[in-house]
């Protein structure tokens, strides 16, 4: 099913013996390797269906195909990512840190921006973007789901972006769109739509976005350009070019592993620049995994300390003081009196709130899906609280919570959205008997719901519920 074209290029490309060793890679009774990736900032212990640890990624674990963690409760609850494991390396290469100013500047579906937040661990300005609405929509919903609280989510394109956050990001991650060789096997639709005028397409569009992201990078700064495509117009020939046109740019040697090799200077031509040999490549009959390709580069000079006090578009302006005062109403009666939410500044989003890092960029002038972590909405002088906010707290954050086992057919009913009429003694935090309701799952924060005289209604999101 393989496109004849694309077999004959790398045909091409690879040794009489290699190319038999890929196309073999390819074959029907081949089993693709399923990963999932383990959420830092909730998980208390690894999931039983967790097996051998993904070797680039410490929170990675393959799992066998037939335990289906996608529906599972845990996965409403953020307690992990479905990530394909070849996609994990990038992120390992970028190495966040807690505090820094990071980028991910091609976004969707979130998978990427995930990880980069768990290594940042809530601290620092996580800016993560995605040029197709519907598709930044879907990565907003997943950095929600993770208990992401450092995020702005971005609809804009790279260009205007460059404008704004010129030389602002301490490290950069473009995961470009290509065209896709990398997941013919986990996805029949990437070969149907191949063709070389695609793969041609794709490294121009990648040439643009990379110049883009150079511009926002500062000086020593880090930037990670992958792909999931095997390609050497998308790979090496474009680091190649993107190094002749920003010479203050260079590769940056990491060490490979768990079957990794360097990119191939051969693949781009005799003119291909040397430091392309450092590299990237994860092939599928190589490693356990997809196809894909990463380089890392640095930008020549040292990170200048000043650079931290500038927030590009200004601080954020504070919410009216009714609205905050409505939020205030609710976490007196639904908080725990030792909780506290992270330091930042509450704005609002129209008659949203939103908890903004304090260093958090302006939005105005910006396509914002999500600035910062969602609190919930002002109706007239009331608050209602968010499914972001449930997924980013604790039970003994609040007054009042409910766990429903992971096991039990009420985690069912409570994620179809039905409503339940529990026991009291079910409840923890017997001395309030109505109002909000955390619910959780073997300990995990799942969403919202109101309790009145032992009935439970649920608030769990439409868009959200699963019939099992």
């Amino acid at each position: 099913m393989l496109p004849e074209l694309f077999k004959e290029k790398m045909k091409n490309l690879l040794s009489e013996k290699e190319y038999d060793e890929f196309i073999s890679s390819f074959e029907e009774d081949e089993e693709r390797h399923h990963a999932l990736r383990l959420n830092p900032l909730k998980v208390k212990e690894k999931p039983d269906f967790c097996k051998e640890p993904v070797p680039w990624e410490e929170n990675g674990f393959y799992y066998d195909a037939d335990s289906a963690p996608g529906k599972h409760p845990y996965h409403e609850a953020g307690i992990y990512y479905i990530q394909e494991p070849s996609a994990m390396s990038p992120v390992h290469f970028l190495d966040p840190k807690p505090g820094e100013k990071i980028l991910d500047l091609c976004a969707a579906p979130g998978g990427k921006s995930t990880q980069i937040a768990c290594r940042m661990d809530s601290k620092g300005i996580l800016v993560t973007n995605e040029i197709n609405r519907d598709r930044a929509k879907i990565l907003s919903l997943n950095i929600e789901r993770m208990g992401i609280k450092n995020a702005l989510v971005l609809n804009e394109d790279s260009g205007h972006l460059s404008q704004v956050f010129e030389g602002y990001f301490d490290k950069i991650l473009v995961d470009a769109p290509c065209s896709g060789e990398g997941m013919f096997r986990k996805n029949e639709e990437a070969f149907s739509e191949w063709s070389p005028e695609n793969v041609e397409m794709c490294a121009s569009r990648q040439k643009e976005i990379l110049d883009n992201a150079a511009k926002m990078l500062v000086p020593g700064g880090r930037l990670v350009y992958s792909t999931c495509t095997f390609s050497p117009e998308e790979n090496e020939k474009n680091v190649s070019s993107f190094l002749e046109r920003n010479p203050d740019f260079h590769v940056l040697h990491v060490e490979l592993i768990g079957g990794m090799e360097n990119g191939r200077t051969e693949f781009a031509g005799p003119d291909c620049n040397a430091e392309v040999a450092d590299s990237v490549r994860l092939w599928p009959h190589r490693v356990r995994g997809e196809g894909h390709f990463l380089c890392v580069f640095r930008r020549d000079g040292e990170m200048v300390s000043g650079t931290a006090s500038y927030i590009p578009g200004g601080r954020n302006i504070k919410a009216k003081n009714e609205m905050i005062k409505a939020f205030n109403t609710f976490a007196e009666e639904c908080f725990d009196k030792n909780f506290k939410l992270p330091e930042g500044i509450i704005i609002s989003f129209g008659d949203q709130l939103y908890l903004a890092p304090y260093d958090m960029p302006g939005i105005k002038g910006l396509k914002v899906i999500r600035p910062g972590l969602h609190l919930g909405t002002v109706k007239k002088d009331r608050f209602e609280p968010s499914h972001a906010l449930a997924l980013a707290i604790k039970p003994e954050n609040v007054k009042l919570s409910v766990d429903l086992p992971s096991d039990s057919a009420d985690i069912k009913q409570y994620l179809n959205g039905q409503t339940l009429r529990l026991s009291e003694s079910s409840f923890i935090g017997k001395d309030k008997v109505k109002g909000w309701c955390l619910v959780t799952t073997d300990g995990y924060s799942i969403g919202w719901a109101k309790l009145a005289s032992g009935m439970l209604k649920n608030h769990y999101p439409k868009g959200l519920r699963i019939n099992y």
